[in-house]
């Protein structure tokens, strides 16, 4: 009897096989758990025009800031050292997402962690200062929708709202000079957002992450899950080798290529949080590497964006 009962069993495993179901019955649903991101340097920007800095900030007499400041991404704290590689932002999946009927499935997400510099000193009239990014109190939640287009993977529409803490170092080392003040930014979904299941963890073990940008792990990362975003629908032999915590700009599987993902500020009068990105503005953006399968284009090509390219909802 227990013969017959291996017999069956493999016959089932190799029916699903060829029939190009999903063999185990977590693929069915998006663990929760984290996506990882490295900025493309130069792609993230803050303008402050239409949310000046106040007078008398940066010193006596000092006028209101309402320049552009240009970002490029700090590598997060992490414990092991390097374990996170040139990662400097983590979006957190609040719970596990199921797929219905027709392929969609959603949950809640979060910033977790982000670490931001300014690409080069920002002048003012009291001197020039360092500018750093990170998470700023407790942090606002969106939500996450996903689609399975294929046995591989799929795409997915992730609107983010952040609460961030703007640090002033003056350049020349003035620790009297320090100034910080914090602000709220909300940002639609990100262009050629893609995923793919995955049964490599993108980090092994116990890992420990900065939050709070005082230079010292303190919050540990769930567990990886099947999820791996920012990577078009590929097989497990394709991803086999793939180290997706690599050093900048990003290591793709064979044959994709590195991209730009860039989320945009909607314009206040057209706030839709699932827009196509058509009626966003540049005023606050943050484009992130992922690696898409484009046949018509060679890898060597890589991306030189002015602006955000739009998301059509329909293909989600």
């Amino acid at each position: 009897m227990s013969k017959i009962l291996r017999c069956l069993a493999l016959g089932a495993v190799v029916f699903a096989l060829a029939a190009g179901a999903p063999v185990l019955a977590e693929d069915d649903v998006v663990r929760k758990g984290v996506d990882l991101w490295a900025t493309v340097e130069g792609f993230a920007q803050t303008s402050f025009a239409g949310d000046p800095i106040p007078a008398d900030f940066f010193c006596p007499g000092s006028k209101p800031f309402n320049g552009t400041i240009i970002f490029k991404g700090k590598p997060l704290v992490a414990e092991p050292a390097n374990s996170l590689g040139a990662i400097d932002t983590v979006v957190q999946r609040l719970e596990d997402a199921s797929f219905d009927d027709k392929g969609e499935a959603s949950t809640r997400i979060r910033l977790m962690a982000l670490s931001l510099v300014s690409a080069k000193p920002v002048e003012t009239s009291c001197g020039s200062y360092d500018v750093a990014v990170s998470l700023a109190d407790e942090q606002p939640t969106t939500t996450m929708r996903i689609r399975r287009t294929g046995a591989n993977g799929g795409t997915y529409l992730a609107p983010l709202a952040l609460n961030v803490k703007v640090e002033f170092t003056p350049a020349a080392g003035n620790q009297n000079a320090w100034r910080e003040l914090t602000r709220r930014i909300d940002l639609g979904p990100g262009t050629r957002s893609v995923w793919t299941y995955t049964a490599t963890p993108r980090y092994k073990g116990r890992v420990r992450v900065d939050t709070n940008s005082d230079g010292r792990p303190d919050s540990v990362l769930p567990a990886a899950s099947n999820f791996l975003a920012g990577v078009s629908p590929a097989t497990p032999a394709a991803l086999a080798s793939f180290s997706s915590v690599s050093s900048a700009p990003i290591a793709c599987p064979p044959p994709q290529c590195p991209r730009q993902s860039c989320h945009c500020n909607p314009d206040a009068d057209s706030w839709d949080p699932y827009a196509d990105g058509s009626g966003c503005n540049s005023d606050h953006l943050h484009c992130v590497w992922v690696c898409v399968s484009e046949p018509d284009r060679a890898c060597a090509t890589v991306d030189e964006p002015a602006e955000p390219e739009p998301l059509d909802p329909s293909g989600l």
